[in-house]
């Protein structure tokens, strides 16, 4: 049974409806992304965050899995998959993957405003308190562990991406099929798995705009995610059964 890692950024749900991240002008449906996506947003207005997130929470819940998120879910049931994703929604578990890998969180969990040194604080002391959630988080709901206020379990500009360095040199060596889907691939830290799996067998791209510049090797779909990975899909199962 092959080893397929999928990689997949905001263009893999733009078409179930959900936006990406960033829009004209620097905004994130009509906020200044330092506003709501920051540290610094959060600890000069935490109500218009918690307000924001509440807004995306009800957004995504009320989004479906379009047919990349299927096929990739059909793939998963035939094979060993690994889902990598940017994406905060959890389009892909709803479309019946299991092993999904967020690596800016995730909308419908919460954790700890400490949990990374939110406010600043001594470092040697964070709470490593997180949560699932059925319902947006609110001013005044507070961290069972320690009772400070929780938010959002998103990564923001100027935190840690989940990266899980030692999973990944585990992995690498074992994958032989790597798919990367709707993101431009040139934002780091998660632009750099272009270059750790860069020795995987066979590699495909999916994306509406490629950068081909960093796609020398790869084997590159310029379309949506929804016109091209039902497609590949069948193509891998008819190769791999």
């Amino acid at each position: 049974m092959p080893k397929i890692v999928v990689f997949s950024g905001a263009g893999l749900s733009a078409e179930s409806g959900i936006p990406t991240f960033r829009g004209s002008g620097g905004l994130w449906e009509g906020h200044r992304i330092e506003d709501v996506a920051t540290p610094v947003g959060w600890m000069r207005n935490q109500q218009l965050v918690l307000d924001f997130y509440a807004q995306r929470f009800v957004q995504m819940q009320q989004c479906q899995p379009n047919p990349a998120h299927l096929a990739i879910a059909q793939l998963a049931a035939k094979f060993d998959v690994v889902c990598i994703t940017q994406n905060i929604d959890t389009l892909l578990e709803k479309a019946g993957v299991k092993n999904v890998w967020h690596l800016h969180g995730r909308i419908d969990c919460h954790k700890c405003e400490w949990h990374f040194g939110i406010p600043p604080m001594d470092a040697e002391w964070q709470c490593d308190y997180r949560g699932a959630m059925e319902k947006p988080v609110q001013f005044s709901d507070l961290c069972p562990k320690c009772g400070k206020q929780l938010r959002p379990d998103v990564v923001w500009f100027g935190e840690a991406v989940d990266m899980r360095v030692d999973d990944l040199y585990q992995m690498v060596s074992l994958v032989d099929v790597f798919i990367v889907i709707g993101t431009s691939a040139t934002v780091y830290p998660a632009a750099n798995l272009l270059k750790f799996f860069q020795n995987v067998p066979e590699k495909y791209f999916v994306d509406p705009n490629p950068n081909y510049q960093a796609l020398n090797d790869f084997t590159v779909f310029q379309g949506s995610a929804s016109e091209y990975m039902p497609s590949l899909v069948t193509s891998l199962t008819t190769k791999f059964c």
